[in-house]
């Protein structure tokens, strides 16, 4: 039995949904084993950056990565470039517009006592709910699930098991210990907010038939550098969650981006997961020690706050202003940022 687990090569981490469902394979495993059940997850990203993901989630099962292998294309849970062209996903029998290059499934083979391997099952979309198994806890309960109303999907409350708040950080007096203080990060949240409108305008810009050019050989297309501004808040604060990042395991090419439909849905979702991760942060953990890495070497270690308010602040408005240049080499009026442009003024 082999569950298709989103993680892509330069990843930050794997899909969070999958890891709802990976929070129950260890369990499950010893029982699987009575029954001449073998069990593995496979994904496309490297082996190095599956160890490092399984190690910080704590968890035991195997796990192997078919990077470098058509594995992952052959039962249709990754896509090509070609493939990420609207409507022509061929997932979970059919095809599909899917919005990522990975997606989730479960295959099931059976060796004979020949040696004779077979492909028996698979199942991908809807077809795992019943891998998830907090959902079928929450569906006995009066609440249920209680999605109906949750932005920008239905399970964008799940967080990687290490990412919800502790019982301890929302203690408040009423249970006897003082809540963890919160207040060295507020200016940023509250800047992080301001700069999320400012984006959302220059974004709102990016004109959705240029996806592909580019000012320069060596340059981001549009579309790349538009997706890689999506990105910024979603991706470094989760890095900033973490103890380091190691640079010679990451990927800094950012993908082509289908359409404009997918950079604006990824900026959505991103400041959402942004806003849930700078807010959950105490002083304590933003105090926290950081190290940047290349294979063994240290290029540095600064606090977490450290890494908010460059790798993902300033990095983030560096890029933004990159693409105004863009924009006004493609003569796309550039819109407002702190004052005037030369297309839009505030002020009059």
């Amino acid at each position: 039995m082999v569950y298709h687990f989103m993680f892509g090569p330069g990843w930050e981490a794997g899909c969070p949904s999958c890891s709802y469902i990976a929070d129950n394979f260890d369990g499950m495993r010893v029982h699987l084993e009575q029954r001449d059940v073998a069990f593995t997850a496979i994904s496309r990203a490297t082996l190095p950056e599956i160890e490092a993901f399984k190690k910080r989630m704590g968890w035991k099962f195997p796990w192997v990565s078919s990077n470098g292998t058509d594995f992952n294309y052959d039962y249709k849970v990754s896509f090509t470039k070609d493939d990420m062209q609207p409507g022509k996903q061929p997932y979970n029998y059919g095809t599909v517009d899917f919005p990522s290059e990975e997606g989730p499934g479960l295959s099931v083979f059976y060796k004979d006592a020949g040696g004779h391997i077979y492909h028996t099952y698979s199942t991908y979309g809807r077809g795992l709910d019943i891998l998830l198994t907090t959902y079928n806890y929450l569906d006995m309960t009066p609440k249920g699930r209680d999605e109906q109303d949750m932005k920008p999907h239905a399970m964008a409350w799940v967080r990687h098991h290490d990412r919800y708040e502790t019982d301890s950080e929302k203690a408040g007096c009423c249970s006897g210990e003082a809540e963890k203080s919160r207040k060295m990060l507020e200016p940023t949240v509250a800047e992080y907010l301001s700069e999320v409108e400012v984006t959302r305008r220059i974004l709102g810009k990016v004109p959705a038939d240029q996806l592909t050019w580019k000012p320069h050989n060596k340059s981001m297309t549009l579309g790349q550098l538009a997706l890689h501004i999506a990105q910024i808040p979603d991706r470094i604060s989760a890095l900033a969650q973490r103890d380091g990042f190691d640079a010679s395991q990451a990927n800094f090419v950012p993908p082509q981006p289908k359409d404009l439909d997918e950079v604006l849905a990824t900026f959505e979702g991103g400041v959402v997961e942004g806003e849930k991760r700078l807010r959950s942060m105490t002083d304590e953990s933003a105090m926290a020690p950081w190290t940047m890495t290349a294979g063994e070497k240290t290029l540095f270690t600064v606090p977490r706050a450290g890494i908010v308010r460059t790798i993902m602040l300033n990095h983030w408005y560096h890029h933004r202003g990159q693409l105004s240049v863009y924009l006004r080499l493609l003569e796309v009026p550039v819109p407002v940022v702190y004052g005037r442009s030369a297309d839009e003024n505030p002020f009059a």
